[in-house]
């Protein structure tokens, strides 16, 4: 478990300076329904702002465009910054929370504009590279707590 903080941290550390730049990646689902194809796309995303979202997006397209891939691994790996129009403080502070019902009337979203439905949650980058430093410095503490009460017993006379 220790070993697993500590890469997790590293690789936070590592991919901080990609987090400005687009990259998306994660899981794309497609259903037949006549004439055309639901869409499915499940995405961890790096808008290039510096935060990192977690969401789903529901589209559908004309079922001639194309054959159905049930299932698809998706990803668009470090292009071009592709900033979403912040609204708030804690946009700009990098906290988000995107959920847009375009078939149900509201207007799309820049974070996915030919969306049906579109619904993200998100944290700044430096957040997840703070609670992951706070989980490894806790694991080397306790790490250290437990080698020095085994010292303890080990050095008890008549053992």
């Amino acid at each position: 478990m220790r070993r697993t903080v500590w890469v997790v941290l590293v690789v936070l550390l590592v991919a901080w300076p990609l987090t400005y730049r687009y990259t998306s990646v994660g899981l794309d689902l497609e259903s037949s329904r006549g004439q055309s194809v639901d869409q499915t796309f499940y995405r961890v995303r790096w808008p290039g702002n510096g935060s990192v979202l977690v969401g789903r997006i529901d589209e559908h397209r004309d079922a001639s465009s194309g054959r159905v891939q049930q299932l698809d691994l998706g990803a668009d790996v470090l292009k071009k910054a592709r900033p979403i129009e912040t609204h708030s403080t804690w946009n700009r502070l990098g906290f988000w929370w995107i959920h847009a019902d375009v078939a149900g009337g509201d207007p799309p979203t820049d974070a996915a504009p030919h969306a049906d439905r579109v619904w993200f949650v998100g944290v700044p980058h430096w957040l997840l590279v703070l609670l992951a430093a706070a989980a490894a410095v806790r694991s080397l503490v306790r790490g250290r707590g437990r080698v020095r009460d085994a010292g303890v017993v080990a050095d008890r006379p008549g053992d």
